[in-house]
């Protein structure tokens, strides 16, 4: 009788224990693109997460967080027009699952929807002893590569899961901010909720249901061609007389840039 009682006591501490270090939390991005013309746009997305598991969700349209007031781009000598363009396509999401190793996306590209079933990304961070504070949470620098593009990120300790934005995650802390090597694209938490409903989490983070995956290497078919598809309208543009196009240069827009993920 004694034995049973002190299995019991101890299997009470274990749940005790592992529901304290439970977190669950909510957290918004927004997810930066800076173009050429000093014309930056912010995405909002959310993650929702716990302990396992997490959702990196769109959650609203494109907005301008610029001061300029210039809608146009200035390309080899000749305006062109920058447009946001709406999609129609359900909102992109990243789910990640690494006990099962499972990373689900769905993405929209040219238009078309894709929803590929992935493995979950190992990056090797190289850990920074710097440190700075990013709202309360104090942060610690880490650059790691992963698909064509290095990140610098800062992820907090104190929040202790391994999850951040988009793919990027395996740290010891959440990532709060994160920036590729050419500043184009860009990841910033705006705002931290570690007292979510539990029902919204545990709601949010089932496994997205797909009646059917698409092919990763038709996705990554479709980035290619995305590039392709650019690169061919500046050539076609640098045939007129009155236009200088430069293929290499610092300044000349990059058919890699139209996505984050860079497919050789």
């Amino acid at each position: 009788m004694k034995r049973l009682l002190y299995i019991v006591f101890v299997v009470g501490i274990s749940i005790h224990v592992n529901a304290q270090n439970q977190v669950n939390g909510i957290v918004q991005y927004d997810f930066i693109i800076n173009n050429p013309n000093g014309v930056s746009f912010a995405n909002p997305y959310k993650l929702y997460f716990n302990n396992n598991k997490s959702l990196y969700l769109k959650n609203g349209e494109s907005k301008r967080i610029t001061e300029k007031d210039e809608n146009m781009v200035l390309i080899s000598g000749k305006m062109i027009e920058e447009k946001i363009i709406k999609s129609t396509l359900p909102k992109n999401y990243v789910y990640t699952n690494p006990s099962e190793n499972t990373l689900i996306f769905r993405e929209g590209v040219n238009q078309k929807l894709f929803v590929v079933k992935d493995s979950v990304a190992n990056i090797k961070w190289e850990l920074s002893n710097d440190h700075k504070k990013i709202g309360q949470y104090d942060c610690q620098k880490a650059v790691g590569f992963y698909r064509g593009r290095t990140y610098t990120v800062w992820f907090t300790t104190e929040i202790p899961v391994s999850h951040g934005p988009w793919k990027l995650r395996g740290l010891p802390g959440l990532i709060m901010e994160a920036a590729d090597e050419k500043n184009k694209y860009g990841f910033r938490a705006t705002k931290v909720d570690l007292n979510p409903h539990e029902n919204v989490i545990s709601e949010r983070l089932k496994e997205p249901e797909v009646e059917k995956f698409s092919n990763m290497k038709n996705y990554s078919i479709a980035i290619k061609n995305k590039q392709k598809d650019f690169e061919a309208m500046l050539m076609a543009a640098s045939s007129d007389r009155d236009m200088k196009f430069k293929r290499d240069c610092d300044e000349c827009p990059k058919a890699e840039d139209l996505s984050l993920e860079i497919f050789k």
